[in-house]
Parts: structure tokens; sequence; C-alpha cells
């Protein structure tokens, strides 16, 4: 089951986010985005995602979710 980000519970801050140094396979990161309220946002790559659950674990915010 892919693994997702919900936008509106993530706070998307690259320093702050323990979801990103979990995931075993890099599949997690920080991307900017001008259009996003913080100016950036948490992505999950489907290709490297292998859906081991550790950034759902890891999230701060209970952003990243099964989907």
């Amino acid at each position: 089951m892919p693994v997702k980000v919900n936008q509106r519970k993530c706070p998307a801050q690259e320093q702050i986010c323990r979801a990103i140094p979990a995931c075993p396979n890099g599949a997690v990161r920080y991307e900017v985005d001008e259009d996003a309220p913080l100016g950036g946002k948490i992505v999950i790559d489907e290709q490297r995602c292998n859906e081991c659950g550790a950034c759902v674990q890891a999230c701060c915010g209970q952003a990243i979710e099964y989907s």
C-alpha cells in the first residue's frame, strides 16, 4: 500500500523532518515549492519507496500515511 504526505498536516520543515533520515531508501525528501504555504513540501519518491513504513512511524505530524 503506497504512502502519501497529507500536506495539510505536514510542517514541511527540512531541518526538523524526522522522516527524511528515517527512510532507508532515501525516498523522502524536501522539495522547494513557492506555491506551498511554507515555501516547500515533503515528498515521497514512489520509485524508491518500498513501503517499509519507517517514514510513517518517524513523521512528527502524523502527516505521512498509507493511502
